[in-house]
């Protein structure tokens, strides 16, 4: 920790938030980040002495103490538990997180990547520990948490190179829907839950009804929110049946492991980030469309002018093959819920061109509208946004090896169980 334990907390203690400005709120919060993190450390230490207590029968489970003493859900407790193994295993990430230099989500995030990994796959997970603390020190959680992710999929490759199609198998055996209805607002509620593949064919389906009822709105003038666009997008979707009734997904895969498989820097993942078999997207791309990213191989206008307001299905193609999120450099928000942006307002002359477009999220949307911030963006798609009193944020291209990468696309007739690829 950079400051005295004793010190953070006199001054997270004595410090008034409400009379802070933005930069001293920066401040502030780091500081407060640093208190938290001390405090994860030491219940780190304190779980592993009541581990040790439970074994020789004088305590209760440590998950009993979290959840009880220290008043954290059941969910809350497990997650702490594992917090502990992970630094006895890694006892630099312990370190790291007593002085303020990681937060528990990065511990939290190996946990996570590691919890499916057999004893000799979970040691040599631990061997990187050097590497994946460097890591950690330099990357918010939810970059970290991916990067794992991946490392652990590359480890249980080696091991078993069916690992990863096995673990698709048994999400598609696990699949199920639930409803219920709230009964305290009456809403409905419905959960689906199913493996990545059917999840993006799911989307797509619902991304093209929504932009195919935008079009029609932005006719008739009707103003709609944001999700409830997408809940009647997904009726539409569901609603369509017959021949033409067909879903798709999109995958981003290197040429090398597309031809010859998985090596140490494979890509192979959906539009959003989430990483998929090999075996099975080798298998899929068959019979798919093939496009080199951005350059579509079909020939497909990807700018077009004046002539159409809203962006096409192939610009948000090229689009998602350049960044997973929001453009804003804060945001997390998936492609699959923003808005395709105009960088040129098109009452001013915008252009629905690719170099004109960004996605950007419902809320950082309304703050470029509504909110006086500015969104700038270079050709070599550097995201700038411009603070009303000034303040610039910059972010940097989220998918720099964009160009080196393949696109396959592919699409189904619209039945249960389809999965093998047909062409577009």
């Amino acid at each position: 920790m950079k400051s005295p334990p004793d010190a953070v907390y006199a001054d997270v203690r004595d410090t008034d938030p409400d009379t802070l400005d933005a930069e001293q709120l920066d401040a502030y919060l780091r500081r407060v980040a640093e208190l938290r993190a001390f405090c994860d450390a030491r219940q780190v230490r304190a779980t592993r002495a009541q581990r040790r207590l439970a074994d020789e029968g004088q305590a209760a489970d440590p998950r009993c103490s979290l959840s009880k003493q220290g008043r954290q859900s059941s969910k809350d407790a497990m997650a702490a538990a594992e917090r502990e193994e992970v630094c006895t295993a890694m006892p630099g990430f312990e370190d790291a997180l007593a002085a303020g230099e990681v937060s528990a989500g990065h511990v939290d995030a190996i946990a996570g990547a590691t919890r499916n990994l057999d004893e000799a796959e979970t040691a040599e997970f631990a061997a990187e520990a050097e590497s994946l603390l460097t890591d950690a020190t330099r990357q918010g959680v939810d970059a970290f948490a991916k990067n794992c992710r991946d490392m652990a999929k590359g480890i249980r490759a080696r091991h078993n190179s069916r690992a990863d199609v096995d673990e698709m198998e048994q999400q598609k055996a696990q699949s199920k829907i639930t409803r219920w209805v709230d009964k305290q607002t009456g809403m409905h509620k419905t959960l689906i839950e199913c493996d990545p593949v059917t999840d993006r064919m799911f989307w797509s389906a619902i991304q093209r009804a929504r932009g195919t009822l935008r079009h029609r709105n932005q006719q008739t003038d009707a103003k709609t929110s944001w999700d409830r666009l997408t809940v009647d997008a997904l009726v539409e979707a569901v609603s369509s049946t017959g021949a033409k009734a067909r879903t798709g997904m999109v995958v981003h895969i290197d040429l090398s492991t597309l031809t010859s498989g998985r090596h140490d820097t494979t890509l192979c993942e959906t539009d959003s980030g989430v990483a998929l078999p090999v075996d099975t997207v080798r298998r899929m791309a068959c019979d798919a469309d093939i496009i080199p990213v951005v350059l579509d191989g079909a020939g497909v206008v990807l700018d077009e002018g004046r002539a159409r307001r809203l962006a096409t299905h192939e610009q948000r193609l090229a689009l998602e093959a350049m960044q997973a999120t929001c453009s804003h450099p804060d945001c997390t928000v998936s492609i699959d819920d923003c808005r395709i942006h105009h960088l040129t307002p098109w009452r001013l002359g915008g252009r629905t061109d690719l170099a004109d477009l960004a996605p950007v999220c419902e809320s950082h949307h309304h703050l470029v509208h509504e909110g006086g911030w500015s969104l700038t963006m270079t050709s070599d798609r550097v995201a700038t946004w411009t603070r009303p009193d000034g303040v610039v944020l910059d972010r940097p291209p989220q998918r720099p090896e964009a160009g080196r990468r393949l696109t396959v696309r592919c699409t189904t007739p619209g039945r249960p169980g389809g999965l093998d690829a047909r062409a577009a």
